[in-house]
């Protein structure tokens, strides 16, 4: 009985951590793994937005491993049929809670300043990195997490949405093979 209610209770904390989205997907291209100076496209898609106590949807943050170089943002979420105002490219936000955000798109409420859109979604982002020119096997991670306006501190009404990053792609930079021709001691 007791390792069944630990199960259950495994089962409902990651049911949890997944609180407000949904339906996330992604697609790499060129698909891995990546040698130095690859650059590859991400598109990720958000299917759905359901934000508890009202909390609406702020922000898309991109995190990556060292191994990577050159962001560049191809495509900004839409917002269709949500609050006026836009989603912003942003390499470093600090807000005025103090929550610090970046590299992502973050939405800029022009209703309500520090709120986020009520689109429910799907929101699409797509952007473009490059795998820094090295000579180490460095992380090439990419994850991205989504962030609700309770979160960011533009609503405050309790219950923050706990979303886990998504992970897109785990690597390391792969180097090529280097050869020598034979030495010659004379």
């Amino acid at each position: 009985m007791r390792k069944l209610l630990f199960i259950l209770f495994l089962l409902v904390g990651f049911t949890a951590s997944s609180q407000c989205v949904s339906n996330e997907s992604h697609v790499i291209s060129p698909a891995g793994p990546y040698s130095p100076g690859q650059t590859v496209t991400v598109w990720y898609t958000l299917g759905t937005f359901t934000g508890i106590n009202i909390n609406w949807i702020h922000a898309f943050q991109i995190n990556l491993g060292v191994g990577w170089t050159n962001l560049n943002p191809t495509g900004a979420p839409s917002n269709v049929g949500g609050s006026v105002g836009n989603w912003l490219w942003d390499l470093q936000h600090t807000y005025p809670s103090g929550f610090n955000f970046g590299p992502g798109w973050r939405f800029v409420n022009t209703g309500n300043a520090g709120w986020g859109t009520s689109t429910t979604g799907p929101f699409i982002v797509s952007f473009q990195v490059t795998v820094a020119q090295t000579c180490t096997a460095d992380d090439l991670s990419i994850s991205l997490e989504v962030f609700d306006d309770c979160t960011t501190g533009g609503w405050s009404n309790g219950g923050c949405c706990v979303d886990p990053a998504y992970n897109i792609y785990n690597g390391i930079v792969q180097l090529p093979l280097i050869t020598t021709s034979n030495i010659n001691h004379f």
